[in-house]
C-alpha cells in the first residue's frame, strides 16, 4: 500500500476513548475542560472528550487537511501558526511522518497553552528512541490490540495497516523522572485466544 499524502491514519473511536480514560485519571479537572486536539483528522480524540464528559469539555482542534471530518469545529493550519493560550489537555495521533519533530512541537504547544497533561498515540516502535530522548513521557500505555486506522470521519482514508501502539503522557511540570510503562485495557472484544501452551493435542 503507498503511504498516504498527508500522513493520514484515522485513529479508531474505541481505542481513542481508552487512552483518554487513561489520561484523565482523577486529577480535579476544572468544571469546564478546554480539550485541544491538533492534527484531528478525523476527530477520535475530540469525541472522546466529549463522550467522557458531556457536559464539561469545549474541544477545539486543527488539521492540515481541509476535507477533515472531526465532527466539531477546526482549523484549517499548520502547528507551526496553531498556538492558543489557555488550555487543560492535548490529546492526538499525530503523523508518523517525521514524528520526532511531531513530538518536539507538541510538547512546545504544551509548555506554551499550559495545558496539564499532553498524549500522543504513537507507533510502538518509536518508544525506545523517545525513552532515551532528553524528555521523556512520564507514562507509557502499551496496547496489546493492534488498530486497524479508520475510524469514523476517515472512511476514505482508512488503511488495512496495523501496528503495535502505545499512548505515551506528558506532564506540564519540567523535572528529572523515571517513565511508568503499563499495559493498556482491552479496547475492542477479544477474539480467538491462544491454545494454552500445556493444552496439548491429543493423539491421533
Amino acid at each position: 500500500m503507498g503511504r498516504d499524502a498527508l500522513d493520514r491514519y484515522y485513529t479508531p473511536d474505541a481505542l481513542a476513548e481508552a487512552c483518554l480514560s487513561l489520561m484523565l485519571g482523577d486529577l480535579p479537572w476544572p468544571d469546564c475542560l478546554r480539550f485541544a486536539e491538533p492534527c484531528c483528522g478525523g476527530g477520535a480524540f475530540g469525541r472522546a472528550a466529549r463522550r467522557l464528559m458531556p457536559s464539561r469539555v469545549r474541544v477545539k482542534g486543527c488539521d492540515l487537511d481541509p476535507e477533515a471530518s472531526p465532527g466539531f469545529a477546526f482549523d484549517v493550519c499548520s502547528l507551526d501558526d496553531w498556538r492558543s493560550g489557555g488550555l487543560d489537555l492535548i490529546a492526538t495521533n499525530p503523523p508518523y511522518k517525521n514524528v520526532y519533530e511531531g513530538v518536539l512541537k507538541m510538547r512546545a504547544l504544551q509548555l506554551e497553552s499550559g495545558a496539564a497533561r499532553l498524549g500522543l498515540l504513537l507507533r510502538a516502535t518509536t518508544i525506545e528512541q523517545i525513552m532515551c530522548s532528553d524528555d521523556p513521557p512520564d507514562e507509557i500505555y502499551v496496547s496489546r490490540q493492534r488498530p486497524r486506522w479508520g475510524g469514523a470521519g476517515g472512511a476514505a482514508c482508512s488503511s488495512g495497516d496495523t501496528c503495535g501502539s502505545a499512548f505515551s503522557v506528558w506532564h506540564l511540570d519540567w523535572r528529572p523522572r523515571t517513565t511508568t510503562i503499563k499495559g493498556m485495557p482491552d479496547w475492542r472484544p477479544r477474539g480467538r485466544a491462544l491454545r494454552p501452551a500445556h493444552a496439548a493435542r491429543p493423539p491421533p
